[in-house]
């Protein structure tokens, strides 16, 4: 029982002294809201993976990618109503700033590739169908540029939680067409300057896998 007791002790020590974690290298898992500012698309959750590298106690750099969708609800000068998947990958450069002994602040940015991938609504096909025409549409990737900004907290000398807001430009372009399929003929065309840019809320893990994984 004594064993016990002083075994739990010795944890709850552990856990309240812990310092901002630190590693070489680290890995971190996110959950994520993505909620897009344009009034034709709508949000969804989504998620992220990273590896990053400690520069030094205050920096620290990030690849990652993350994934979410966003509904298009169709406009004229923009996607047709359907699904767009979004694939951003990133290099980021995080700052961070200790508010405390459990707790950290930071900013970061982040610029990279965004690949996406659009689903045409399964009932607007129909509905072309039906009446003897064929549609089609693509969205190609384009630029992604993150700003974001959070707080850290350590849940032991080898993890911790973070919760970070963040706006992501997000740009592309993409291609129409709609056949006839009894004359053969098509009529088609370019969708230019389209813009997801995308406000994101999410909740992180951050797991350390090389290096001091303790107070410094």
């Amino acid at each position: 029982m004594k064993r016990t007791l002083s075994l739990v002790l010795c944890a709850a020590a552990l856990l309240a002294s812990a310092g901002p974690v630190r590693a070489d290298l680290y890995a971190r898992l996110q959950g994520i809201y993505a909620l897009p500012t344009g009034t034709s698309y709508s949000g969804s959750v989504g998620f992220g993976i990273a590896a990053g590298w400690e520069l030094d106690p205050r920096f620290s750099l990030e690849l990652g990618l993350r994934n979410w969708s966003l509904k298009s609800a169709g406009s004229v000068d923009g996607l047709s109503l359907g699904k767009l998947n979004v694939l951003p990958v990133e290099v980021a450069l995080k700052a961070r700033f200790p508010l405390g002994e459990k707790l950290t602040a930071f900013g970061e940015a982040a610029a990279g590739y965004a690949i996406h991938s659009f689903k045409l609504d399964e009932d607007l096909v129909d509905d072309y169908d039906s009446v003897g025409f064929e549609i089609d549409e693509t969205c190609n990737g384009g630029l992604a540029v993150r700003l974001g900004a959070g707080i850290e907290l350590v849940l032991s000398p080898k993890m911790s939680l973070d919760f970070t807001a963040g706006y992501t430009l997000l740009k592309g372009s993409g291609e129409w067409s709609i056949t006839d399929v009894h004359s053969g003929e098509t009529a088609s065309g370019m969708l230019t300057g389209l813009s997801f840019d995308t406000l994101t809320l999410s909740l992180g893990l951050k797991i350390a896998l090389s290096g001091p994984g303790k107070n410094q």
